[in-house]
This record gives structure tokens, C-alpha cells and sequence, in this order.
């Protein structure tokens, strides 16, 4: 990765500046998109600022060459919320109430002066964020540095599933979040949804006016021809003659739900000999630590601890769904679902719930793949057992695969960007 310092002090022709921001560098599907559009956005002739809150998480070794990464500093907690009550265009009560909900300041505020001070000194055109928190820093941070350049804010999940959530489980910040939300979304040059039903989301339950939430679908790209990927994984389970393995890919997070998984392929081993894989979770994360573990004994309680494995995170996954006989998404909610396009990219079959929103969208509601109701551990193992005995269509597939290529994202976000069509 270029260093940020020089790409300023240096560039004797200084090329229009395109900005992105993460809270971290875990092994998300927002993360993931962040770096593939940086790295688009590069190749066309940018200069491209990746802008972190926290230089951790498993996709850090994955930031592309040609990417400047800028490592932000954060304020103290009291100048982290001075910056944000500072930010004009009103708001105090939302920034207020978030405070006294959650007991505490946000981290993400502390992180609104280095924003500002990154674009009073590089000027971006334009600056795309990622994640709900980080979008609120973005926008409160360009008002406050009253600079030009256009906030652009993303939106890769239902804001209203996942305060739902949050009130149910008595986690997490997101309900406290809404009012807020509403606020900076409004102020923001656009929304960027990741799918048709989010678009709907940001729209009903944050307010937004329609015309200014945009749909782009999240690229998704593949390092080389993905028929060349034929050597299998060097998981034992994956030898010559070995029993066919379902395959599972995600954080270990409750949005996945890989509880349901387990229990769903505990039903199915009933009926046919096969294995379960699930790929992901963050070793530096102790919450995703502490789930592995309760999946494990789940596993086990069931009676198919043998079958199971949780092999942890794998920075290229298509080695593992060439070979596997099929994935299944079991998420109780998505934005989008990038690793259904992965799948259907690698030629392999796909199970997922039919849950909001992305995957009917993907898989144009069952035509190519499998979709059961939300938490329903009966279907679910059912359309394993059915997917077994289905002949698999791997050029169907792929055709479907490549409609959500990178080309096409990259095209829609310049559009959005610029106004104008991408000049490779």
C-alpha cells in the first residue's frame, strides 16, 4: 500500500482524489466491497485514500497496491463530542439523546476531528463510508470542516432488522442509533444501497427521500479464470471419495444464525451421509471466539461433532465451494449477500433463506437456488436433502454470477460519483 504522506507531498500530477472509509478491516462483506471498489477506483486513474478508524482485522494484509492507507487518530472522548455538537446544520438533540441512550460517548465520534482535518488537508472529491457509525462520523465531519467534498454514506443492511434485533437480545447500540441516523442520512449527497430491499429500508424506516438512495449492487470478482480453480482445499474431508460437504461461509455472528445450520444438517446426516464446513470468524475478535466454541458444542450436542467443522477464515473461499457440493446461507437477515454471488461465481449450488433482503433478489427468487422461510429448521434441511439429489447446473450458475461483476459496480458508483460513465 502507497504511503498516504507521499501520495500528498509527491504526486507531481495530482490525479482527481477518491476517499473511502472502514471502521476496522475485518472480514466483513462491507469490508470486503470497500476494497474491491478502492481497488476499481485505482485502476482507473484515481487516487485513492483508505481511511481506517482502526488498522486491525484479518483483511488488513488485503489492502490493495495502489491504495494509500490512512490510519485516523481518535480524540479524546470530550472532543469527540465537542466536534460532533460543533458540526452546523442542527442535530444536537439526536447526538444528545444517543449519548444519554448508550451511556456513554461513541467511539466513532472520537474520530470525527481526524476526519475533518484529513479533508481540510487532501480536498476528496468525494467520500464514500461504509457502516452506520462511520457514515455519522463522515457526515458530521464534513460539516464541520465546511469542505466540499460530497459524503456518500452506504447502506448494507436493514437498519430496522438490526434494531430490532438489538431490542430483543438487549445488545448493541443500533435502536439508540436511529434518530441520529435519520439525521446525518438526510445531510449526506446520497445513500448507496446494496440491494432493492435495503433501498426500501433506508427509505421507510430512516426517512430519506427516495431520490437520493441509490441501488449498486456489491462487485464481486474473482482473482483468474474461476474454472482454473479445480485443485480442491487440503481439508481432509475433500479427498478423493470422501462424503459430499455442505458448506457455510461468514462471520460468526447471530445475524448468520449458523445455529440453524447445524441443526438443519443434523436433520439431513439422518438421511445422507455428508459433512458441514463453515468458513470465517475473526481470531481477534473474543465475541466471534466465544460463539465458535458454542457452535462446536451445539455440534456435538446434536450428535454430529464428527461432521462438523469450523475451519476458520479463508481469505479466498473458491477453492472450498468448487468442491463443495453446495452452500447454504442460513442469515435471519442481509444486505446483500456477497458470498451467494461467490457461489453461484464457483458453480455451486445455493440454499439460503429467503431472508431480507438480497438473496431472492440474487437468486431471482428461487430460479437459481433454493430459498426457504427465515428459521425454519424443517425446510431447510429439506432443501438439503432436495439439493442432494439435483443435478447441478454449474454454467447456469456462473452466467447468473457474473451480472453482479465489478465492471458493473464500479460503472454504477462513477456514475453516481461523477455523473459521467467510467473511462477504464
Amino acid at each position: 500500500m502507497h504511503d498516504y504522506e507521499a501520495s500528498l507531498e509527491h504526486d507531481k500530477a495530482p490525479t482527481e482524489r477518491v476517499a473511502f472509509l472502514l471502521e476496522n478491516l475485518s472480514g466483513g462483506g462491507a469490508e470486503r466491497v470497500i476494497l474491491e471498489l478502492a481497488d476499481g477506483f485505482s485502476a482507473l486513474g484515481y487516487t485513492v485514500d483508505l481511511l481506517v478508524c482502526e488498522a486491525r482485522g484479518v483483511l488488513l494484509d488485503s489492502i490493495p497496491s495502489r491504495v494509500n492507507l490512512v490510519v485516523l487518530k481518535p480524540a479524546n472522548q470530550l472532543t469527540g463530542l465537542w466536534a460532533a455538537l460543533g458540526a452546523p446544520g442542527g442535530g444536537h438533540s439526536a447526538i444528545l439523546s444517543c449519548v444519554a441512550a448508550i451511556r456513554k460517548i461513541p467511539r466513532s465520534m472520537r474520530f470525527i476531528p481526524a476526519i475533518g482535518d484529513y479533508l481540510l488537508r487532501a480536498c476528496p472529491s468525494v467520500l464514500l463510508s461504509a457502516l452506520p457509525k462511520s457514515n455519522i462520523a463522515a457526515v458530521l465531519a464534513q460539516a464541520r470542516a465546511g469542505v466540499g467534498t460530497r459524503i456518500f454514506v452506504g447502506a448494507h443492511i436493514s437498519m430496522f432488522l438490526r434494531s430490532q434485533q438489538g431490542l430483543e437480545t438487549g445488545r448493541g447500540q443500533a435502536h439508540h442509533m436511529i434518530p441520529l441516523l435519520r439525521h446525518c442520512y438526510s445531510r449526506a449527497a446520497g445513500v448507496v444501497a446494496v440491494s432493492e430491499g435495503v433501498a426500501a429500508d433506508a427509505v421507510s424506516f430512516l426517512d430519506v427521500d427516495p431520490d437520493r438512495v441509490h441501488v449498486v449492487y456489491n462487485p464481486i470478482t474473482v482473482s483468474g479464470p474461476i474454472e482454473e480453480i479445480d485443485e480442491p482445499p487440503s481439508h481432509r474431508w475433500f479427498l478423493p471419495g470422501a462424503a459430499p460437504v455442505v458448506l457455510g461461509i461468514g462471520r460468526l455472528v447471530a445475524q448468520k444464525n449458523f445455529p440453524l445450520l447445524i441443526e438443519a444438517f443434523a436433520r439431513a446426516r439422518q438421511h445422507a451421509d455428508i459433512r458441514l464446513i463453515i468458513l470465517g470468524g475473526d481470531e481477534s475478535s473474543a465475541e466471534q471466539m466465544a460463539r465458535r466454541k458454542e457452535l462446536l458444542e451445539l455440534a456435538a450436542g446434536l450428535g454430529v461433532g464428527r461432521d462438523v467443522d469450523l475451519a476458520g477464515y479463508q481469505p479466498n473461499p473458491y477453492h472450498y465451494l468448487r468442491a463443495a457440493r453446495m452452500f447454504v446461507l442460513s442469515s435471519d437477515y442481509e444486505g446483500f449477500g456477497n458470498v451467494i454471488v461467490e457461489a453461484l461465481l464457483a458453480g455451486c449450488p445455493v440454499v439460503s433463506s429467503d431472508c431480507p433482503s438480497g438473496p431472492a433478489e440474487i437468486l431471482d427468487n428461487g430460479r437459481y437456488g433454493f430459498l426457504t422461510p427465515v428459521n425454519d429448521i424443517e425446510q431447510l434441511a429439506a432443501a438439503i436433502v432436495t439439493t442432494l439429489d439435483t443435478v447441478p447446473e454449474p454454467q447456469k450458475l456462473r452466467r447468473r454470477g457474473l451480472e453482479f461483476s465489478r465492471e458493473r459496480a464500479l460503472e454504477g458508483y462513477h456514475q453516481l460519483f461523477f455523473g459521467k460513465p467510467a473511462i477504464a
